[in-house]
């Protein structure tokens, strides 16, 4: 697919030049009502929240993306089969399936009680509610274009608290929050060259180095620009990076990798034909490359450059050896919210920095498949949007959720990173299947007639 990018208005004519009025990029990108933006700025709010907001109902605790969720999945739900520019699609069953297979799950290994229903309806709640919230509220590309702006806002408000924050040592926003609502465990994340990690309002660093590194992407395609290196788009893909830098996670950092690699392929093989292909032949030849030349496998390759120190990306590799062990020995039902059987007796780490690993634990290999098919059938999707001015939207998404999804083979996905990560999938499910204007007829050329000098006359 050809990348582009949304071009600003054309200036103003000189003097003597045919003036020809420009339509009005509202109309052309659509309207964005002001229900629909009020739903993304509280979305987006409620996900920046810090964890000190959340309250307990009973067994329940419910932060503010979840609250918002359990009252806007229903009209999400029912928006999407209503709308006819959404309309109900294959990979809304593929969702159903894999929350439903959640449940089975779950039910399977802990039993039919108050634990595995608190746990099954919580995912369902954040999965499949922020999914369905993605699919309900992009609904064009002015729809797009909102979300962005508003999630840049909040980025660049973050971070310029995250510097003072990774320079001092002083978590701004959670200590004020905490000041109100009560302190929450700020502790286990150690500063790295000396600065300490930036939280902002969220449950832990590479939280917030999410977060930040989603919008890169969709940056670089949505912001104008005459040029490819147009200083507007330059600098706030930088903020977005910096934003993304002062989390000293990762994760993060190689969701910003990966982002700027496919950018920077972009913009040197700009008009070579097959040129995503041969990103793709170049990636596989390199994989076979360093299998056959390295005395390591390629992820533990690829992990060891990819982060910080050593010994983080040896945990890293560990937590996958380990893992599959597990998931050999528990492929259908996975081991819900067990602790896994297969590590040594050395290994004393209980989390698992690995999103889809941790999947195919909890719920088995048909929860993992199922997500994974919802996810790679939707970049297919959207890669074949064939109407040329969704080109750029369809990039920045492509670019921003190919990142997250990479960076998520070493990092998990928790909290707010998760809802966003189910929010943007179901953006991809609606971007790809938006539909194009009708062209509206001329009434001069009507019935094969012309008002125009030179048409025939009656």
């Amino acid at each position: 697919m050809q990348a582009a990018s949304i071009q600003p208005a054309p200036r103003t004519p000189s003097r003597g030049q045919p003036i020809t009025p420009a339509p009005r990029r509202t109309a052309a990108l659509g309207f964005v009502p002001t229900r629909d933006r009020w739903l993304i700025t509280g979305f987006l709010l409620a996900l920046a929240l810090p964890p000190e907001a959340q309250f307990n109902l009973g067994p329940l605790v419910l932060s503010p993306q979840r609250l918002l969720l359990m009252l806007a999945i229903v009209p999400a739900a029912l928006r999407v089969m209503s709308d006819r520019r959404l309309g109900l699609k294959v990979l809304d069953g593929l969702a159903l399936l894999h929350v439903a297979w959640a449940w089975i799950a779950l039910a399977k290994v802990h039993g039919i009680n108050s634990m595995s229903i608190e746990a099954a309806g919580s995912y369902t709640i954040e999965f499949l509610g922020s999914y369905l919230l993605g699919r309900a509220l992009i609904v064009s590309p002015a729809h797009i274009l909102y979300f962005l702006r508003r999630l840049l806002l909040i980025i660049f408000i973050l971070a310029l608290l995250a510097i003072p924050e990774m320079l001092t040592g002083k978590h701004i926003i959670r200590e004020a929050f905490g000041s109100v609502f009560g302190s929450r465990y700020l502790g286990g994340v150690t500063p790295r060259f000396g600065l300490t990690r930036a939280f902002t309002s969220f449950d832990h660093p590479i939280l917030w180095g999410v977060f930040a590194a989603s919008a890169l992407g969709m940056t670089w395609y949505l912001t104008p620009a005459r040029r490819a290196l147009g200083f507007r788009r330059v600098w706030r893909c930088a903020a977005v990076v910096g934003a993304a830098f002062t989390s000293l996670s990762t994760g993060p950092l190689m969701a910003c990798t990966v982002q700027l690699g496919i950018l920077g392929w972009d913009v040197v093989t700009r008009g070579i034909k097959g040129r995503w292909w041969v990103l793709l032949a170049g990636a596989l030849a390199a994989y076979i490359a360093v299998d056959a030349l390295s005395n390591r496998d390629p992820l533990t390759v690829f992990v060891h450059y990819l982060t910080f120190n050593a010994q983080t990306g040896y945990d890293r590799k560990l937590i996958w050896d380990i893992g599959l062990a597990q998931v050999r020995l528990t492929p259908i039902f996975g081991i819900g919210f067990n602790p896994w059987t297969t590590a040594p007796e050395w290994w004393h780490n209980t989390s698992v920095d690995a999103f889809w690993l941790l999947t195919a634990l909890r719920y088995g290999v048909p929860g993992a498949l199922t997500l994974i098919a919802l996810t790679l059938w939707t970049i297919i999707r959207v890669i074949r949007v064939p109407y040329k001015p969704l080109r750029p939207f369809a990039m920045g998404w492509l670019v921003t959720f190919v990142g997250l999804s990479i960076a998520a083979v070493t990092v998990h996905l928790w909290g707010s990173a998760f809802v966003l990560f189910g929010f943007l999938l179901g953006m991809g499910v609606s971007l790809a299947s938006i539909i194009p204007p009708k062209p509206r007829p001329n009434p001069y050329n009507a019935a094969g007639g012309s008002l125009q000098r030179g048409g025939p006359r009656s």
